[in-house]
């Protein structure tokens, strides 16, 4: 079929120019090639498209009707290539984007509701999942990702960091203690997410390191509710710094082991590798980046946020 396609194309050019050598100088082909392709079709319809003679061509019968044909099925792949290379320059189509659900609080919602304004020709469907999903598989155009990135066929870049805290409400340190190593944290119940590792690890004072193995009654997939669980008492809980946040500034809970660190966590923009420069996708995540920007700008500003180093591109896991 492909081939045929590309007879049907070095005809109509055939027909337009007048010549094989007119087709031949317009399409960068051979005049013996342009011939190939033309008594390919010929051979293929089983009749007489072209009447040659040494001085010029003229249609037959049935070459009138299939080059109607042709012109109809070109013109069609003209309107075809013309309205995706229009789409990407007006930014209009859809855009499917999965991101953790525990962003559904943050300034991550405001950030696409702008996007939105800005590109109101843009159908957008915003996906909010705490399971971290296939990207491929659940048809996302970008996803947001919160952690760490194994190395796959997909592209990412880098929006943010943000720093992670082990907290825990007062009643339960109240039960257990108070920690004064992360070896304390042993025996305590800890309110697991199931997507992530089963483990903390510490960075301490003069280099130390210490990893401390989850173990609970609770666990689930969903960040807010996990949070819900640890200000019940059921357990420690390593989160997010703006997860917990207004919960630490209240008092509702405590964070353990404030000389201790653990990791940050990466905030990731993904997309399939195949991804145009110029594509929905790409104009979504630079969007973000840009608003990401502006905030550490302001935050950088009024003192209150360290400068961020270089983020790169790079290929990662789903």
């Amino acid at each position: 079929m492909i081939d045929d396609l590309r007879s049907m194309a070095v005809f109509a050019t055939v027909v337009s120019e007048g010549s094989f050598r007119g087709a031949a100088a317009r399409l960068g082909l051979s005049p013996s090639v342009i011939s190939h392709h033309i008594s390919r079709l010929e051979k293929r319809l089983d009749c007489a498209l072209l009447y040659r003679s040494t001085r010029r061509l003229s249609l037959t019968d049935d070459g009138r009707v299939f080059h109607a044909c042709c012109a109809r099925a070109l013109e069609a792949a003209e309107e075809g290539l013309n309205s995706v290379a229009h789409r990407q320059i007006e930014l209009s189509g859809r855009l499917r984007v999965g991101a953790p659900a525990l962003l559904a609080s943050g300034p991550f919602v405001e950030d696409v509701m702008a996007f939105a304004a800005a590109y109101p020709a843009v159908e957008l469907e915003l996906c909010l999942d705490d399971e971290r999903r296939n990207q491929i598989d659940a048809g996302f155009d970008v996803a947001i990702r919160i952690g760490w990135l194994e190395d796959s066929a997909l592209r990412a870049r880098q929006l943010l960091s943000v720093k992670r805290r082990v907290c825990a409400a007062p009643a339960l340190i109240e039960a257990m203690g108070l920690p004064q190593h992360p070896a304390d944290l042993v025996n305590w119940p800890w309110v697991q997410e199931t997507m992530l590792p089963q483990f903390v690890d510490f960075s301490g004072p003069k280099g130390a390191t210490y990893r401390v193995p989850m173990s609970g009654r609770l666990s689930t997939n969903h960040g807010e509710t996990a949070k819900r669980f640890a200000l019940a008492g059921a357990g420690a809980f390593a989160s997010i710094d703006f997860l917990v946040a207004e919960d630490l500034a209240a008092g509702r809970l405590i964070e353990l082991l404030p000389d201790w660190h653990l990791s940050s966590a990466g905030v990731y923009a993904v997309w399939p590798a195949n991804v145009s420069r110029n594509s929905l996708s790409m104009h979504f995540v630079d969007f973000l980046h840009a608003q990401v920007d502006e905030l550490r700008a302001k935050a950088e500003a009024s003192g209150t946020l360290a400068p961020a180093p270089a983020r790169t591109k790079r290929k990662h896991g789903a």
